[in-house]
């Protein structure tokens, strides 16, 4: 049996709960840039962020492996996509380009009910694959905040600001 005939990927909303909070801790521990325990905590119980998972589901079993997450961020007039992780052993499998789809159309859901007018997110300029990944989605290159992001050896990294046209 294949692999994708042994499993099948899953998005849904993540809970606050421990289980979830260890599972998110593991995928931030493949990263070499990840988001802290608090901070995890912090985006669960925002109501104004939404944040979403995708889990490996064995089609035989009611386990799932949390593999991937994306963290989005409602404002009065754009929506932010704040993080899209994939544990580093599961990338190249379509998990980032599913997360995002899910980010966009949530993003979509709140423009009809609140009027959003664009969805907005940051990428190192190193990432050329999360930034392929976003262009190929709509988005396209807004502008450069030089030096935003912290590297291992004490330097800064320029963040590419992107943005989607909601409307």
């Amino acid at each position: 049996m294949s692999e994708s005939a042994a499993r099948r990927l899953e998005l849904r909303e993540l809970a606050d709960d421990q289980a979830t909070l260890t599972a998110l801790e593991a995928i931030e521990a493949s990263q070499a840039h990840g988001l802290s325990q608090s901070q995890l905590v912090d985006v669960l119980n925002d109501d104004a962020r939404c944040v979403l998972g995708a889990w490996w589901r064995a089609c035989e079993s009611s386990t799932a492996e949390l593999i991937g997450f994306v963290v989005l961020a409602r404002g009065p007039f754009e929506a932010e996509i704040e993080a899209i992780t994939v544990h580093a052993a599961q990338r190249g499998q379509g998990v980032g380009a599913r997360l995002l789809a899910a980010a966009i159309a949530q993003a979509r859901d709140w423009q009809r009910d609140s009027g959003l007018e664009r969805l907005l997110l940051e990428v190192r300029a190193s990432n050329a694959a999360a930034a392929a990944l976003y262009a190929k989605a709509g988005f396209t290159r807004d502008g450069v905040r030089k030096g935003y992001y912290p590297l291992v050896d004490g330097g800064r990294e320029d963040a590419w600001l992107m943005s989607l046209p909601l409307v």
